[in-house]
């Protein structure tokens, strides 16, 4: 979608006047965030003007000469572009290239260019151009899958060598570019596996009795050293590093862990840090009355799995939470709309605390808090006894799902379709030593 000049403006007045991070105004239009800085710098040099009545702009020779000089001087195309007032500072990089192709004489004075269609010829000429090139890679697509689907059957899967040849034959029906894309080839590798000539596998038979060892007989519990231990007892004459390579590029080598530290999301104060109004005071009366909320990490290997839930202080019910692989700023969105679709009704004047991690010093959450009508709370840096209700069912998760399991999961999916059947029970069948009843049902009682 075009940005318009107008739209432009509100994202920079919403960073330099309302505060809001850059992040969270280039999500207004989905608009790059580097452009906008270049913008937002633009706009304290030289106001609100620059965006407005800007009409028919006239770039003359010299003025662009003097432009290109700097450039080539040293001068950053932005720091130069920021002088001359330019929206966009692209425009600037064009002149310096046509002056380097083509010399000095190619930079002439230009106006902007009338369009030669009009706005309704525009827009379906844009359409229909879209839907030709989108037409097109689904045609390519479905070719493509053909002519690959009896080779992704193979145990070690389709190879770029394989790839390359069902590029090659393709591609007098479809651009070449785009049967790239879906093979997921660059075109160096497709060009190198092309001049690759075919060689007969002296490894092949070996490379047969390798999968069948690893998969059928040993279940995938060995390595290399005890395969290679088998191949030479069966009378295969194999080197022990020839074993190790073979093994590699079937992806049968176990690998190593990863070393996990206890996440930790701050990245000092940010200009959000909130007023600590809990003050570890938990007491509560009733529901929606405190809670808190943070992020734990369970790792896996080379992969990990975030939980972020919103604890209700009095009942200890997981009211709203995410999982997922990352702990990005759109999980705790998704955890706030939850929230909100959920519990509404209830959240008026609850205070929710947190420690000062980056996410809950950003200007999305804040205002997601405020819109709900809940009252901010920060735990002091480094303490986490002033969250220590949500620390404890961090604990309790880990305790029953986590600590002596880690190896029955064996990637991030199934950790999350555990953590998610997790919370269901957590919430509605767990009874609480304190309540004798699960904490959604606790909830029910007081309701009634």
């Amino acid at each position: 979608m075009r940005v318009t000049l107008k739209q432009k403006l509100e994202m920079v007045k919403a960073n330099v006047i309302d505060g809001k991070s850059i992040s969270h105004a280039a999500e207004m239009y989905n608009y790059d965030i580097g452009n906008l800085k270049y913008l937002i710098n633009l706009y304290k040099r030289h106001g609100e003007e620059v965006f407005i009545n800007r009409g028919r702009r006239v770039y003359k020779r010299d003025t662009k000469l003097i432009a290109i000089s700097r450039v080539l001087n040293g001068e950053s195309i932005r720091s130069v572009a920021l002088d001359l007032r330019l929206i966009e500072p692209t425009i600037l990089g064009d002149w310096v290239r046509l002056y380097k192709t083509k010399g000095k004489d190619a930079i002439k004075d230009t106006y902007q260019r009338q369009s030669y269609m009009t706005k309704d010829e525009r827009a379906k000429h844009i359409v229909d151009k879209a839907l030709q090139e989108e037409n097109e890679r689904l045609r390519a697509e479905i070719e493509y899958l053909k002519k690959s689907q009896s080779l992704t059957q193979k145990l070690e899967g389709i190879t770029n060598k394989e790839k390359s040849l069902i590029v090659k034959e393709l591609r007098k029906s479809f651009k070449f570019e785009v049967l790239l894309e879906i093979a997921q080839l660059s075109p160096s590798t497709y060009y190198y596996n092309l001049s690759l000539k075919e060689k007969p596998d002296k490894y092949k038979e070996i490379k047969d009795e390798i999968d069948y060892l690893y998969l059928n007989v040993h279940k995938k519990r060995i390595g290399y050293q005890r395969l290679y231990n088998e191949l030479k007892r069966l009378g295969y004459k194999i080197g022990k590093n020839k074993v190790l390579e073979i093994m590699r590029d079937k992806g049968y080598l176990r690998q190593k862990k990863r070393n996990w530290r206890r996440f930790n999301a701050y990245q000092g104060d940010l200009g959000w840090v909130k007023p600590n109004h809990m003050d570890q005071n938990f007491t509560t009366t009733k529901p929606y009355e405190k809670g808190g909320t943070d992020i734990t990490v369970f790792p896996l290997n080379d992969e990990a799995v975030y939980l972020s839930p919103i604890i209700d202080f009095h009942t200890r019910e997981i009211l709203s939470y995410t999982v997922g692989k990352n702990a990005k700023m759109d999980k705790i969105k998704l955890m706030l709309k939850r929230l909100e679709d959920n519990h509404k009704d209830n959240l008026e004047g609850m205070v929710i605390q947190s420690d000062q991690g980056v996410q809950y010093q950003n200007s999305r959450y804040s205002e997601g808090i405020e819109k709900l009508g809940m009252i901010q709370s920060m735990s002091r840096k480094g303490n986490c006894l002033d969250n220590s209700p949500t620390e404890n069912f961090f604990g309790i998760i880990k305790r029953e799902i986590w600590n002596d399991h880690k190896d029955s999961y064996k990637n991030a999916n199934e950790l999350i379709k555990a953590i998610n059947e997790y919370i269901i029970y957590y919430n509605k069948v767990r009874p609480s030593l304190r309540f004798k009843m699960s904490p959604y049902e606790y909830r029910q009682t007081l309701i009634k």
